[in-house]
């Protein structure tokens, strides 16, 4: 059986399905072994109570737990964990304290990463753990795939530069975002990589959640990531016969005067998700208009889920793409004109590749890296013998 060993910021069994999470799964159903380890928290994050872990079924358990024949969960709450001050003087001071995260992690990977055939490490934290990926499984492919702007994610400066740092480690650098993928344009091992869906799943019935008496327009958010509530509020006053529902954790309660037309339902289960958007009216995606945001444009889940449904989507300019006519800008004077435009837009669902086509790619990295070791051996030429020496 092959092993894949998976670091990331997800745990193996959440609310909010993350594209790694699919890409977990696909390599269950392809036969392989996954150790999923989830890096990224501290005994910090459990006393201020990390929204994070708010969000998921149960406490996580610390250890090594056996959820199915295929699937191994490791967690560990670190010492520290990779967090910014919002200072960049005093997060380089603290960067000393910090390394107890890859000192704690290296001594738990090992077992793990000893038997791989293939890691996969996802952006954020677990990019510090590169070194030790390389080092204790030396014959494993190593694949970094990058879902999120490491810049925007309120992480310290020497996160991201330790994805420039360690990026001659990997046999493959994956993204689905050309934005993204700038950063790393002068690597040989960079690979344009689509997300994908879970198209077993889209094409069961959805119950219709908003009921017979629908508003004008119901429009849905399914998903918090860089919530702009401001651009929510816009909308809800300049539209009050519509009704926007907002699936997922929010940092914190909504103010008093929030518009009555804006539904909060917390987060919500994979399936419950699926059919608020597919019986709406409109995708909302307002993500905060801050530089870096564009790369959404490419990797967010619920962008993809909106456009399989073929809902007009209203977000910050910067996610606008002409190869994406649905997504429409509002920012700024931009609101009215698109939400005149979203309300007459017709329905254009999209074809779009399911998960499949991602795991393929990732699974294949670790055949070729097996033969570009195994050339690299045979210039190398036989070892010399001792009678030789």
């Amino acid at each position: 059986m092959k092993r894949v060993v998976i670091l990331t910021g997800h745990f193996p069994i959440q609310h909010r399905r993350g594209s790694i999470l699919w890409l977990s799964d696909e390599f269950q159903k392809d036969g392989w072994h996954v150790t999923h380890v989830t890096v990224g928290y501290s005994w910090i994050s459990r006393l201020k109570g990390d929204r994070r872990l708010k969000s998921l079924p149960e406490r996580p358990r610390s250890g090594i737990t056996d959820i199915s024949p295929r699937l191994r969960a490791v967690f560990g709450y670190t010492p520290l964990h990779p967090f910014s001050t919002r200072s960049d003087t005093l997060d380089a001071l603290l960067r000393p304290f910090h390394r107890s995260f890859g000192f704690y992690w290296a001594q738990r990977l090992r077992e793990h990463l000893q038997t791989a055939d293939l890691v996969l490490i996802e952006s954020g934290p677990p990019i510090l753990l590169a070194p030790f990926a390389r080092r204790f499984a030396p014959n494993a492919a190593l694949v970094y795939r990058i879902n999120d702007d490491t810049r925007l994610l309120g992480r310290p400066h020497w996160v991201t530069s330790a994805e420039e740092r360690y990026a001659p480690l990997f046999d493959r650098i994956s993204t689905a975002s050309p934005y993204l993928a700038r950063r790393f344009k002068d690597h040989p091992t960079l690979a344009m990589d689509p997300m994908g869906l879970a198209k077993d799943r889209l094409t069961r019935d959805h119950p219709d959640p908003y009921g017979p008496a629908r508003a004008t327009k119901e429009a849905v958010c399914a998903g918090t990531t860089q919530f702009d509530l401001d651009a929510v509020r816009r909308i809800a006053v300049a539209r009050p016969d519509w009704r926007l529902h907002i699936l997922g954790h929010l940092r914190k309660a909504p103010p008093a005067d929030t518009p009555k037309n804006i539904l909060f339902h917390g987060e919500q289960s994979f399936d419950t998700t699926l059919s608020y958007i597919a019986h709406a009216d409109i995708g909302l995606a307002p993500y905060r208009d801050a530089p870096g945001v564009e790369y959404q444009t490419a990797h967010s889940n619920r962008m993809l889920l909106y456009r399989h449904f073929g809902l007009p989507i209203l977000g910050p300019n910067r996610l606008c793409d002409k190869d994406v006519p649905s997504i429409l800008g509002m920012t700024g004077a931009q609101l009215e004109p698109a939400l005149v435009q979203a309300e007459q837009m017709v329905r254009r669902p999209e074809v779009l590749p399911d998960w499949t086509e991602l795991y393929r790619r990732i699974a294949n990295t670790q055949l070729l890296a097996q033969r570009k070791r195994a050339t690299e051996i045979a210039l190398r030429g036989p070892a010399p013998s001792k009678a030789m020496t």
